[in-house]
């Protein structure tokens, strides 16, 4: 039973680090909390329950990521921006993104309805695997697997390419940035479309494990910013030891205690983390890392 709880745990946290990753690069970059995250999440998942049985889950992934990066623009642009650039504070700015969340929650009643959904999970997928002392499902350890390919790739991206020294750079100090000619608000919409795009793979990877229903995009909210703020602000590395922590700590604590004593748990090694550790587990002041 030990070993089973590691892997739901390493399985539930991946689709963790999947969601938070994008809420952490752009508080890194922008300082803006975007509650309205969880909606391309949310938006993901139903797009694979239409798009999987016709394309696939290979395609069904990319035109995921397409659409709901796409989406992201459009948010970023159209609401995020001009909060960001007239001056609005952090307060506002939460209201803001949180009326877009209420209102995309129900849309999404009046065009899939409001009954939980459950992706299928692809034929190739469908068995188990002989894993130490236990079978595990195939699927689940396919989105392990997916999740650390995906994030080694954006952390390859963030440290070791020319976009990523921009985005940097813009993290430290933008106005600088900008005066060395790089097209700060271009790079930031980029950015969070890119984080959206994540969000929306991580709604399509969680389908077939977790109900798919028009308030999901609430009901992480508040473990996505124990992990985000646990790992440090802008810290994708600190977002992938978080997301694991944190999966660790609930499936232990719902097999071994109940459902409630884990978050209890959760909340309080971030509480001791934060007292050692202000900036979280591996956040350093102005970087993204």
């Amino acid at each position: 039973m030990f070993f089973e709880q590691v892997m739901n745990g390493m399985t539930i946290g991946a689709i963790y680090i999947l969601l938070a990753s994008g809420l952490t690069i752009v508080f890194g970059l922008q300082g803006v909390v975007n509650v309205a995250h969880g909606i391309f999440y949310m938006l993901g998942a139903y797009l694979a329950i239409d798009l999987y049985p016709h394309i696939g889950l290979p395609l069904t992934i990319v035109v995921v990521f397409a659409a709901v990066a796409g989406l992201g623009l459009i948010v970023e642009r159209a609401v995020v921006r001009p909060l960001v650039t007239g001056g609005r504070d952090a307060v506002q700015v939460l209201i803001v993104t949180l009326g877009v969340a209420i209102i995309a929650s129900e849309v999404t009643k009046i065009v899939w309805g409001p009954v939980p959904r459950l992706s299928e999970v692809p034929p190739a997928l469908s068995g188990s695997v002989q894993f130490l002392a236990l079978r595990y499902p195939a699927y689940w350890l396919f989105v392990i697997a997916f999740t650390a390919g995906l994030m080694a790739m954006l952390g390859l991206a963030f440290n070791f390419t020319t976009l990523g020294a921009m985005v940097q750079a813009i993290a430290l100090d933008s106005e600088t940035a900008q005066a060395m000619g790089i097209n700060v608000p271009a790079i930031n919409s980029m950015v969070f479309g890119l984080g959206a795009g994540v969000a929306g793979i991580a709604g399509v990877l969680a389908g077939p494990i977790l109900s798919v229903y028009p308030t999901m995009c609430f009901d992480l909210l508040m473990i996505l910013f124990v992990i985000v703020i646990l790992g440090g602000l802008g810290s994708l590395l600190g977002v992938v030891v978080s997301g694991l922590l944190v999966g660790l700590v609930n499936a232990f604590g719902v097999a071994y205690l109940n459902g409630t004593t884990g978050t209890i748990c959760v909340f309080a090694v971030m509480i001791v983390v934060l007292v050692v550790r202000p900036l979280g587990l591996l956040g350093r002041p102005g970087m993204l890392n």
